[in-house]
């Protein structure tokens, strides 16, 4: 399927890639419902409809901006995509290459433990972190995390943020849920 998304809002500014990626997910979800009706734009552009030049469908995705406009509903695949991009750095950086997740474990519906390897790390270590705010809602972008975690590994700060938690997985956890 081919889905034809804005890259730019109706103010001519860029749409975050979390919130494409967000809107796709949510029309994805709404297509695969069986008791969503489907409108005459849908039929237009479902499986038997238009193709492009390759003969790939195209959905018609006509409620997508209304869908951006409103903002899309954020879910934890939305979190943790968030979380691991703040862990992450920017190849510009001066850890770029030398830090890296390697997996994550949701703990639950407001955190998850992402494993994380590099320079100045005790091998393998958890890092729990938040995914959603104070109010409950989904926390996806950088966070403060994300800024101070270079300056919390290089100056060996990690270790003022224990976790009682044993993890089979890697040697160490740390509690970052209050970035």
């Amino acid at each position: 399927m081919a889905y034809d998304l804005p890259l730019v809002d109706q103010h001519g500014d860029s749409i975050p890639g979390f919130a494409l990626a967000a809107t796709l997910r949510q029309i994805v979800r709404m297509r695969q419902e069986p008791d969503v009706p489907r409108t005459a734009a849908d039929s237009d552009h479902g499986g038997d409809g238009d193709r492009d030049g390759h003969g790939i469908p195209i959905v018609g995705t006509e409620g997508v901006a209304r869908l951006l406009e409103a903002g899309p509903e954020l879910d934890l695949t939305d979190a943790l995509h968030g979380a691991v991009a703040g862990i992450v750095p920017p190849e510009e950086s001066e850890l770029a290459g030398k830090l890296g997740v390697c997996g994550f474990l949701l703990l639950d519906q407001r955190s998850a433990r992402l494993y994380v390897t590099g320079e100045g790390l005790s091998g393998m270590v958890g890092l729990d972190v938040s995914l959603r705010d104070e109010e409950g809602a989904v926390a996806v972008g950088i966070t403060g995390l994300a800024a101070a975690l270079p300056s919390l590994i290089a100056d060996d700060q990690l270790k003022y943020n224990p976790s009682d938690a044993v993890d089979p997985y890697c040697s160490e956890v740390f509690d970052l849920t209050h970035w």
